[in-house]
């Protein structure tokens, strides 16, 4: 489980959408600054995860308190965090793929042709200097400088200073039914792209319930962490796809240059394992999705003028 991001201060028990996002900008930015100089190493695969954790995030939570940021700052922002969203993730799923094949490797029966691993770690190194280059980078500097200065002074427009129950309720409401209508729709047995598709929309529910926590506090905390929970299943299943998708095509072309003779069976039995697993997985990601379902029925403010909002930012 996570820890909580966003909790409710005794002290403030309804605070404004404009502390909110404070504690929002001044959070990741935190993260950044702490990365950044660790993922420019070179070697620290984990600096690398949680400065994509920290941008992806970010880009989520922007979307979320949108109504309230200036349009010119929050247009830069979400173009600087795909970006470095964008080369952080060519890496990280790459490292993601290589520990996931390296584990199974481990085992006599699964041992893949060393080549297999070689190529991904040549992806690595070449996907490593992107990174370490973004990150010297003027850009990098200026979003990062930018991001900084907007923790101290918050581009926000005069509707952040209603408060943060009445302003981003609607959003998390919106966001978790949206998730939950797309787990009916797809049905009992969602394919691998549809279970995707609820991976992110679970994220999402995740980043809002997360926000939502600092003004309904613990009732929030636990739907986040609940979603939070579906998610790691969910994205179990989509690493260990993409590892057969992977292991599948690299089969077939050594298998065309006649490569593949001597150590045929090893991938053949990973792949077999990595389906099997899959399996198992797909039988748990639902049962904490509903749970998170009925613990959101508890997520209730007093009711608001929507619309009178949205007509005034």
């Amino acid at each position: 489980m996570g820890k909580v991001r966003f909790g409710q201060q005794v002290r403030n028990p309804s605070p404004s959408t404009a502390e909110v996002v404070h504690l929002i900008l001044a959070q990741e930015e935190a993260g950044l600054v702490k990365y950044s100089p660790r993922a420019l190493e070179g070697h620290d695969i984990e600096a690398v995860h949680q400065l994509r954790v920290k941008a992806r995030r970010l880009r989520s939570e922007l979307e979320i308190v949108a109504p309230v940021i200036k349009v010119k700052e929050l247009c830069e922002l979400r173009t600087d965090l795909k970006w470095a969203g964008g080369v952080l993730g060519r890496e990280r799923d790459l490292d993601v793929l290589y520990e996931l094949l390296s584990s199974l490797s481990d085992g006599p029966s699964h041992s893949l042709d060393g080549t297999v691993l070689e190529s991904i770690d040549d992806q690595r190194a070449k996907e490593s200097r992107r990174v370490r280059k973004m990150i010297k980078s003027k850009r990098y500097r200026r979003f990062v400088h930018g991001l900084s200065a907007a923790v101290l002074d918050p581009p926000l427009r005069p509707a952040a200073s209603r408060p943060a129950s009445e302003v981003l309720h609607p959003g998390l409401n919106a966001t978790l039914s949206s998730l939950f209508h797309t787990v009916d729709h797809y049905g009992p047995h969602p394919t691998n792209l549809e279970l995707h598709q609820i991976r992110i929309l679970t994220k999402r529910g995740r980043y809002c319930a997360e926000v939502a926590s600092s003004y309904l506090g613990e009732r929030a905390t636990t739907v986040a962490t609940t979603l939070e929970e579906a998610q790691g299943i969910l994205g179990n299943i989509h690493d260990q796809v993409g590892a057969i998708a992977y292991l599948s095509a690299q089969r077939m072309l050594l298998d065309r240059d006649c490569t593949f003779v001597a150590s045929s069976e090893a991938p053949s039995a990973a792949i077999d394992w990595l389906t099997k697993s899959v399996t198992g997985l797909k039988s748990l990601w639902r049962e904490p999705l509903e749970r998170a379902r009925s613990l959101s029925h508890d997520l209730e403010v007093q009711p608001v003028r929507v619309r009178s909002f949205f007509e005034s930012v």
